[in-house]
């Protein structure tokens, strides 16, 4: 375990020295720290506002949601193996003369480690939470605490699950349908009430919100844990936080100790994992990497750098998604579940839609086509002007936010009954906004290259919704508010975002122009 340990503090020294040759880098991981820094001051200076903060049982349900969401996800892609680990650990650790516990645990420490970082840049949103939910002053470092306890047990029960059924053919299946029934069990009360008072959001609230997840064993504990944010640390939240922590103690004490053979199973798993990172690293969906391609009679037509297009569109159809991915499909089942579910006025509710797939666009979407194209010397070589070669690298992209916000946005707003002119609009800031983040990766990716820059991305993204906030939808709402006219309103917020693409496209251009940039 040793050799293990010095692995891991030999690479975290190594990445403090390549930082400290890269000044600009450096600076901006410092300005992220003290931001985090100013997002904890100014949180605790900050008072829950009574008319912004929403109620204890909405509160409560989210919470029940999304401890429901991290474990199944976490389990069900724990029996996989291959999670736990890259090539580079394929490598050099599978052919050491180690305790197979021992290696587990080196991959539960290393996905740990990403787990935290995210958690850093996701607290800087942590004063609007603090409003919103109406968190007690301290509540931030119980959630710090309960999050990192969560990914911890999560990730040391998969492997604790995904080590047993190695011991016999057949059982990772097993494990699977009982995690999926054990959902559809604790959920089935939503549709069923939900059925009898015809209000599905209020239903969801409800059951989640109810007092009867107490006695599930792990929800009930987590559930009561991330409460505490809300009613204060008392000894509910203590006895219920010493179970998870014995409880993982427990399963880690396992893993150290147990010796099985999960080498094979888990190559495959981690194989599978980099061909998915391989493929998001050159702007490819995951599904390219272990979907088959099919023939398609398709020629390439155009020249110059409108040739780099239609070889992103052939890749689409070879792949037959084309334009309309599962993504467009679950934002679009959210949307038609919104309309008949949520008592708010059509244009709020459209409004609403907009916002929540903007910021899941700001999350989810951290690659594009594009990037591919950088790492292809070709690109480089065709005779035609460095704005010229962006534009047709990121039009595929541009185009399946269209096809995608018509989609969404359409048959949402045709089901509410919302005005054509409002749907347009709608859609023309859904695309615009696409946009902004699409040219704004170029600009990370000339200012820190590839290999920081997904590690800043997020942090980027979170600071430009702020820009957005302040510079395209508060004009926009302060039309709608003296107007009453949200398509006008709309309509601003697409100039305004258009304009910064634009700006944007300009001033990284020049990766598109000199290798060394990109």
């Amino acid at each position: 375990m040793s050799s293990l340990i010095f692995i891991l503090r030999r690479s975290l020294i190594n990445n403090i020295k390549e930082l400290l040759k890269k000044p600009g880098i450096l600076i901006v991981y410092v300005i992220i720290g003290l931001l985090m820094i100013t997002s904890a001051i100014v949180s605790g200076r900050t008072e829950p506002a009574e008319h912004i903060a929403l109620d204890p049982n909405i509160v409560k349900a989210i919470f029940t949601g999304y401890i429901l969401f991290i474990c199944t996800f976490s389990l069900a892609a724990s029996l996989g193996g291959g999670s736990y680990f890259r090539m580079a650990d394929v490598n050099f650790l599978f052919t050491a003369p180690l305790n197979a516990g021992s290696i587990l645990i080196y991959g539960f420490v290393k996905q740990m480690a990403a787990n935290i970082l995210v958690m850093v840049f996701i607290s800087l949103q942590y004063p609007n939470w603090k409003r919103m939910f109406g968190f007690l002053n301290g509540a931030g470092w119980l959630l710090i605490f309960a999050y990192i306890l969560l990914i911890a047990f999560t990730s040391l029960l998969g492997m604790v699950l995904y080590s047993w059924a190695l011991r016999k053919p057949g059982r990772k299946r097993i494990i699977r349908s009982l995690i999926y029934a054990a959902i559809v069990l604790i959920l089935l009360p939503i549709p069923v009430q939900a059925i009898r008072t015809g209000d599905l959001l209020k239903s969801t609230v409800d059951w989640l919100s109810s007092g009867d997840f107490k006695y599930v064993p792990v929800i009930g504990w987590f559930s009561a844990v991330f409460q505490g944010a809300v009613t204060g640390i008392d000894i509910n939240v203590l006895l219920n936080a010493s179970y998870l922590l014995i409880a993982s103690v427990t399963a880690f004490i396992y893993l150290y100790r147990m010796d099985t053979d999960y080498f094979e199973d888990a190559l495959s798993g981690t194989e599978l994992k980099e061909a998915m990172l391989t493929s998001v690293r050159e702007g490819k969906t995951t599904a390219v990497s272990i979907r088959r391609y099919r023939k398609v009679n398709y020629r390439i037509r155009l020249e110059g750098s409108m040739a780099i297009f239609q070889k992103q569109m052939l890749e689409k159809r070879k792949t037959g998604i084309w334009l309309v991915s599962a993504r467009s499909l679950l934002f679009l089942a959210g949307g038609l579940i919104a309309a008949f579910a949520l008592p708010l006025e059509n244009v709020l509710i459209l409004t609403i839609l907009l916002g929540v797939y903007a910021y899941f666009m700001m999350i989810i979407t951290m690659a594009g086509p594009w990037e591919g194209e950088l790492s292809s010397h070709y690109i480089y070589l065709i005779p035609a002007p460095p704005l010229n070669k962006m534009f047709a690298s990121t039009l595929p992209g541009i185009l399946k936010l269209l096809v995608e916000g018509t989609l969404i946005f359409g048959i949402t707003g045709i089901v509410l009954k919302v005005h054509p002119l409002v749907i347009l609009t709608i859609i023309g800031v859904y695309v615009s906004t696409g946009g902004v983040f699409t040219y704004f990766d170029i600009i990370l990716r000339r200012l820190f290259g590839r290999m920081h820059s997904n590690n800043l991305r997020v942090f980027f993204r979170i600071f430009l919704s702020f820009v957005l906030l302040a510079v395209a939808a508060v004009p926009a709402s302060i039309i709608i508010a003296l107007t009453q006219n949200y398509a006008l309103g709309f309509l601003a917020a697409a100039i305004i975002n258009t304009f910064l693409s634009f700006l944007f496209m300009l001033l990284g251009v020049g990766v598109f122009s000199n290798p060394e940039l990109s």
